[in-house]
C-alpha cells in the first residue's frame, strides 16, 4: 500500500503554489472515482512538473507514484492505461534531474536560510515574494533539479519492475522510463542487461510496444541495428532514430525512405510509442536534417512533406527543411534544390497567410520573403505576378 505524507507537502511548492492539493490527488489515484483520477493525472502533468519544470513538490510526488505503480489497488487491467501514464510522468520527472550538474551552491546560498524565507512567505500568505527574490528562487529549482536526480533510483526500480507487467503499453511505458534513468544505470553491466532484456521482451512484442522498446535501447546509447531490418517500417525507423545509429548510411537511407511517404507514418501504430510526444514525421524530418547536409538528397523527403504542410506543423517538418535547404541564403539565383521546394511550398495555398507569425519567421530565417508572388517570382525568375490558383 502507499503511505502519502500529506503533512510533508505543507511548505513544498508547485507550479501554482503551495502544494497542500496534492496528496488528495495522489490519495485519488489509488481510491477516487475515474473522474477524481483524471483530476489527479491533470495535476500531476500541469502542477507538479509543469512543461518539464520540477517544483520541490515533485521529487516526493514521484515517490509516491513510483510506489502507486506497483500497488495492487491499480494492478487490474482496467488500470493499465493509468500504469503507463504514472510511468510517463515518473520518466518526466527522471528527465527534469538531469539539467544543470552545477548546482549544489544554488540550492545552499552563503548567508541564506532558505527554509525560513520559504516559510515566512508562505506564512505571510506572499507566495510571489518567494519568486520575486531571485537567489531564493534559484534556490528552490535548484533543490527540485536535486530533488528529481535523487529520486531518480526509486523512479528505476519502479518502472524495471513494470517490464514485467501483463500489459503491452505498461511495458512500453516502463521501457521509456527505465531509459530516462540511464543516470542512475551500473555502467556497463546494468546497461547490458537492460538491453538484454529488452530484447528479449521485443521478440514477442507487437509493433507498437516493439518500436518502443527499439527507441529505448536508442535512448540507452545502445545501437539497435538488427532492428533495421524489423519487417514494420515503423520499427525500422525507430531503430533507426537512435543516436548511436546517427552516421550509419543504413540508418539515414532508412530515416529518408519512411519520409517518402510521410503522412503514412501517422499510421504505423495504433499507440504511438511514449518517446514520441508528437506526429513520428517531425522526428524523423529533424534526424533527417541533422544527418544530412546534402540538399539534392534531402530534398525528394522535402517535396513529399510539402503537399501535406500546415501552418501547424511549420516546427516539426517543412519549417525545419525550408532552413536546411536554405541556411546561409544570398541573395544569388536559387538552387535547383531550392527552385523545386520553394515552388512545392508556392503550390500549398494554406501557408501564405501574412498574419501568421511563425510561418512568417520560418521563412525569415531562410531569408526569404513571407509572400507567395515573390516568392512565385523567386522561383519562375519573373517578375512578381499573381501566385498560383
Amino acid at each position: 500500500m502507499t503511505d502519502i505524507d500529506s503533512g510533508r507537502f505543507a511548505t513544498l511548492l508547485h507550479a501554482y503554489g503551495r502544494a497542500t492539493d496534492t496528496p488528495g490527488h495522489l490519495a485519488a489515484l489509488a481510491d477516487g472515482d475515474t473522474a477524481s483520477r483524471n483530476a489527479a493525472l491533470g495535476h500531476l502533468w500541469s502542477a507538479v512538473i509543469h512543461q518539464g519544470t520540477p517544483w520541490t513538490a515533485t521529487p516526493p510526488a514521484a515517490a509516491a507514484v513510483a510506489a502507486l505503480v506497483g500497488d495492487p489497488r491499480l494492478s487490474g487491467a482496467a488500470d493499465a492505461a493509468l500504469r503507463a501514464d504514472l510511468l510517463c510522468f515518473l520518466a518526466a520527472v527522471a528527465e527534469s534531474g538531469r539539467s544543470s550538474p552545477e548546482l549544489a551552491d544554488l540550492a545552499d546560498p552563503a548567508g541564506v536560510d532558505v527554509d525560513a524565507a520559504l516559510v515566512a512567505a508562505l506564512d505571510a500568505g506572499d507566495e510571489d515574494e518567494v519568486f520575486a527574490d531571485e537567489v531564493l528562487a534559484n534556490a528552490l529549482y535548484a533543490r527540485a533539479v536535486l530533488g528529481c536526480r535523487a529520486v531518480v533510483p526509486t523512479v528505476l526500480d519502479a518502472a524495471t519492475a513494470a517490464l514485467s507487467d501483463p500489459a503491452p503499453a505498461v511495458r512500453a511505458a516502463a521501457a521509456h522510463t527505465v531509459s530516462a534513468c540511464r543516470p542512475a544505470l551500473t555502467a556497463p553491466t546494468g546497461t547490458a542487461t537492460l538491453a538484454g532484456r529488452l530484447d528479449a521482451l521485443a521478440a514477442g512484442a507487437g509493433p507498437d510496444e516493439r518500436a518502443a522498446l527499439v527507441l529505448a535501447m536508442g535512448e540507452l546509447g545502445l545501437a539497435p541495428r538488427t532492428y533495421l531490418d524489423d519487417p514494420h517500417p515503423g520499427v525500422r525507423a525507430c531503430a533507426a532514430l537512435a543516436p548511436a545509429l546517427a552516421d550509419d548510411p543504413v540508418a539515414t537511407t532508412e530515416i529518408l525512405t519512411a519520409l517518402a511517404d510521410p503522412a503514412a507514418t501517422d499510421d504505423w501504430f495504433t499507440q504511438r510509442p511514449p518517446q514520441i510526444h508528437t506526429r513520428i514525421r517531425f522526428a524523423l524530418v529533424a534526424a533527417a536534417v541533422a544527418r544530412v547536409d546534402d540538399p539534392d538528397r534531402l530534398l525528394p523527403a522535402a517535396l513529399a512533406v510539402a503537399p501535406i504542410a500546415s501552418p501547424y506543423t511549420v516546427g516539426g517538418d517543412w519549417g525545419a527543411l525550408l532552413r536546411a535547404l536554405f541556411a546561409g541564403r544570398t541573395d544569388d539565383p536559387l538552387s535547383p534544390a531550392q527552385r523545386r521546394y520553394l515552388g512545392a511550398l508556392v503550390d500549398n495555398a494554406g501557408l501564405w497567410d501574412s498574419r501568421n507569425g511563425s510561418v512568417g519567421l520560418a521563412f525569415r530565417d531562410a531569408g526569404l520573403p513571407h509572400d507567395r508572388a515573390a516568392c512565385h517570382a523567386l522561383v519562375t525568375d519573373s517578375a512578381p505576378g499573381p501566385p498560383p490558383r
